[in-house]
């Protein structure tokens, strides 16, 4: 069985960590689950991977255009926000052939969104990439 957020407390406490052990603990431990689940995104899918490539070719085309530190940032925060939506999708799909592993129209769907909220992020950031390089080549 699994146990409750307190039992998980008090049994961190037998460790004989105090407050900010328990906090460096705690992260640790996040931090292993999280690095994990990029693992596993990277390992999985395919999408991730030229998602990436495509990221540090931009990064890459930023510099030769000369682009302005607040477009190098605000690339970044869109291109984690599209590994985050790639994540969410890849858990939908990996959740879906796991229950459903036979064709389901509801499974369908569900794939479906997932899909579309990474085209959405993808658009996002073909807009605000396009709109960096117009403003450096024009201006």
């Amino acid at each position: 069985m699994e146990k409750s957020g307190f039992a998980k407390r008090d049994a961190r406490r037998a460790l004989g960590l105090g407050p900010l052990g328990l906090f460096w603990y705690q992260l640790r431990r996040t931090l292993r689950t999280s690095f994990g689940g990029g693992a596993y995104l990277f390992h999985a899918e395919l999408a991730a991977k030229i998602e990436f490539v495509l990221y540090l070719l931009v990064l890459v085309l930023y510099w030769f255009i000369d682009a302005r530190l607040q477009a190098f940032l605000i690339t970044t925060v869109l291109f984690l926000l599209l590994l985050a939506v790639e994540a969410l999708n890849t858990a939908i799909e990996v959740i879906i052939d796991r229950i459903s592993p036979e064709y389901s129209l509801t499974g369908k769907h569900a794939k479906d969104l997932g899909a579309f909220a990474v085209a959405c992020c993808l658009l996002l950031n073909g807009i605000f990439i396009g709109t960096v390089v117009y403003q450096s080549l024009a201006g």
